[in-house]
């Protein structure tokens, strides 16, 4: 066969063309079956998918962590992050529910844990102090006023509980809470003595200055609620 032979034969194989069912077998044989094509993309967002549950089940393990735990740490981010998303007027009552838990949280935690723990307690009565006193028109809102009276009035039936059964003294820890709610029956007080007041509200008003006096915040903000 002569080269000019040669070359026309092989540019008549080139005309050839391979059967459908050999190129899918072959193709198969090689790189796998095409459903799994996507194998990689999928495992891409399997595994996102994963970490994200991890992520979510960490900080849900996370909330029942106490003081010197491992997850503790992330229960306290979780914290911020809720207080972050807050209307200004939830905050304070916010704060000391989270007091709240902390005296339940002195409870279960190891001795050596206890100290941390009531500082967290006390830390938790400050900013919600803090808080208390930056609201504008605390007087004008006596859902907050209410939400306020009710989470400090628990705070100290715990307090005393946790005092008498553990046998310790959380010195002061009270006393800005009180003071916060001194400064909001000030307002008060001074907002009713500036309007027109029926024979009743005045009495009421009398009350509430008693009380202003002999230092029952608590009490002085119920007996206004009472009569709102």
């Amino acid at each position: 066969m002569t080269e000019k032979e040669l070359i026309s034969k092989i540019q008549e194989l080139k005309k050839i063309k391979p059967e459908k069912d050999w190129v899918v077998r072959t193709k198969t044989q090689i790189l796998g079956p095409e459903n799994f094509s996507f194998f990689p993309y999928f495992k891409l967002v399997f595994a996102s998918l994963i970490f994200i549950f991890v992520i979510f089940g960490l900080f849900g393990f996370a909330q029942n962590s106490l003081p010197g735990d491992v997850l503790y740490p992330v229960k306290k981010i979780t914290e911020k992050g809720r207080e972050i998303f807050l209307p200004p007027q939830k905050k304070p009552v916010f704060q000391l529910k989270l007091a709240n838990e902390k005296l339940r949280d002195l409870t279960k935690v190891s001795p050596k844990n206890l100290t941390p723990t009531i500082n967290e307690f006390e830390a938790n009565i400050s900013e919600a102090a803090k808080n208390l006193t930056k609201l504008e028109s605390t007087n004008s809102n006596p859902i907050v006023i209410k939400e306020v009276v009710k989470e400090t009035e628990k705070l100290k039936a715990n307090k005393e509980k946790i005092e008498s059964s553990l046998g310790i003294k959380i010195d002061q820890s009270t006393q800005e809470i009180d003071q916060a709610l001194g400064k909001i029956v000030k307002n008060l007080i001074n907002d009713l003595e500036k309007r027109s007041l029926s024979l009743e509200k005045a009495k009421v008003l009398e009350k509430m200055k008693k009380l202003y006096q002999a230092k029952k915040y608590s009490e002085a903000l119920e007996l206004y609620l009472v009569n709102q």
